[in-house]
Order: structure tokens, then sequence, then C-alpha cells
């Protein structure tokens, strides 16, 4: 059973002539589907491709209605996560909890930041409880505009750089700020093997050893109960990377246990037998393996059985 955990579909209300036809064509996915070996993808709103100029939740009902539709029309191949804004309202809330309760999708889609605010927000901490009492994975994607983003006008760095990092910076803040410390049941699921997560267990540590020299600059708020590693391991990260040794320094830092396959196909049009490609060539053993590519996402969200 291979589960691909990473990928974007979107209405066909959205079409835009500049955006990736991929993400229009359900068919086309089923046919990387069956080259690749690929049982069941996992598609979410990533917020890149949506409708300029309209408001948020009318964008968000949308979606979740398109993802019920899709999960629905193609059981066992294709299974849409709900769309959600962190730091919306009452009524945001209330249609993500209807997303989950009432259409019967397993999992909530989010930006790791939205217009600047990133997840450590307090406006989120409703959401987050929300999320919590659902208990159903939470996916953290990037947003199209990102940290850094004035000084990436060229190559397509928002993509390559900017939406990692947005994500190591987010999850990083939400981590120091207590995130998961007040919500430790939070199931993250971290886009792109988490950014540079997987790198930085020890230089969150010895941050957090100093963080009474001040001579270093400021630690504030202490509020970790715990070095900043020890909460990098209750993260999942996917293995979206294209790069085999980034994904085995994921699996080194939180386990196989926590690390589920992804593609971001639609809409990178590369083959889907290529990211399955990449998890079969890690060092691991074969359970792992399995793990990894379907195992743990199976678990995650509540397939078995």
């Amino acid at each position: 059973m291979i589960i691909d955990c990473h990928s974007h579909l979107v209405p066909k209300s959205w079409f835009h002539p500049k955006s990736p036809q991929a993400i229009f064509n359900i068919e086309g996915l089923l046919e990387q589907q069956d080259k690749a070996g690929v049982n069941l993808t996992v598609f979410g709103n990533n917020w890149i491709r949506t409708p300029s100029g309209r408001d948020s939740l009318d964008i968000v009902k949308e979606f979740n209605e398109f993802a019920t539709e899709v999960t629905t029309k193609y059981p066992g191949r294709l299974l849409g996560l709900a769309s959600a804004v962190p730091f919306g309202d009452d009524r945001m809330l209330r249609e993500t909890e209807h997303a989950i309760r009432q259409c019967g999708l397993k999992g909530i889609m989010v930006g790791s930041s939205v217009d600047g605010e990133y997840l450590d927000s307090p406006r989120a901490l409703p959401f987050f409880e929300l999320v919590t009492e659902l208990d159903v994975p939470l996916f953290v994607h990037p947003p199209r505009v990102t940290i850094g983003a004035e000084k990436m006008e060229i190559f397509r760095l928002p993509e390559m750089v900017g939406r990692p990092f947005d994500t190591t910076l987010s999850l990083t803040r939400f981590i120091l700020m207590g995130g998961l410390e007040k919500f430790p049941k939070l199931k993250l699921i971290c886009a792109h093997v988490g950014g540079a997560l997987p790198m930085l267990p020890g230089r969150l540590g010895f941050g957090y050893e100093l963080r009474r020299d001040m001579s270093f600059g400021p630690w504030e708020p202490d509020v970790l109960t715990k070095p900043p590693a020890a909460y990098i391991q209750q993260l999942y990260l996917d293995t979206v990377s294209l790069h085999t040794p980034a994904v085995l320094c994921a699996v080194q830092t939180v386990g196989a246990d926590r690390v589920v396959f992804g593609s971001d196909f639609p809409p990178v049009p590369i083959p889907l037998k290529r990211s399955v490609e990449v998890v079969e060539a890690l060092a691991v053993s074969k359970e792992e393996k399995e793990k990894i590519l379907g195992g743990n996402a199976t678990k995650l969200l509540r397939l078995a059985g």
C-alpha cells in the first residue's frame, strides 16, 4: 500500500490559464498512480492557486465541497483534506468542524503563514483547540508569498527556497512559543521534509542550553519544559525533496514512524515514480520503507479496518 500524502487538486471553477493544468486533471493523476504503483493520493488546498479577490471563507467552503465530492467519487484512490485558515473567526471554525464531522474529511491543510502571520499567533489558539478536539492530522504547507519574498524575484526562488524556509520558521516559532507544549496531541504533518527542521535540533539545542546567557541575546518567553529537539520529534515529516539523503536525515531525526511519503504531484510535473524511488533508495529496512510509503499514513488517517 503506497499512500501519497502531498498533492494538490482544485475545482475546475478555479481555472486560470497560467495555472499548472495537472491540478485540474484527475484522470491524469490516476494514470500516474498506476504507473508508479501508488494506491491513494491525499490532496489539499495549498493557497497558491486560489482565485484572487475572494473572501477566504468562501474559498474554504468551495474547496471543502470539492474535496468531499472527489473523495466520494474516487474511494480508495483520492482523499481530500479540509481547507482552513487558522486565524479565522467563529465562522471558519464552524466550517472546519463541519468538514470533519459532517463531510467526513480525515484531515486539514493550512498554510504555514498567512500574510506574514505565523502559527504561533495568539489568534490561532481557538483553531488548535478545535483540531485537538477533532483529533485529525493537520498538514502544514507553505503559502505563495513567503519569508524573504523581497529577495526571491528570480529563478523561482519562492518555490525552491522560500516555501521550505517559511515552514521552518513557522514551526520553529510554534515550538519555541510553547505550541506543542500546550497541544501535545497535535498531529502535524510538515511539507517538504519540514524544511530545514531535520538539520536544526543541535542548533536549537545549544540555543536552549545557553538561554540564560544574555551575551548571546534574549530568550523569551522561556516556556518549554524540555529541549526543542524533543518537540521536533513530535512532528511528522513528508518526503517531498527528490533527494534521498534529505529524507534519510528526516528519518534519523524523527524516526521512521513519523515520516510519510509525498510527491507534490500535482502540480509539480515530475513523474510520480521518481518520488517513490527516492524512498525505495533509502538505506533503511524493508519494514521501515513500508511504514514510510503507506503504513504511517494508514494509521494517521485511520484507514485500516
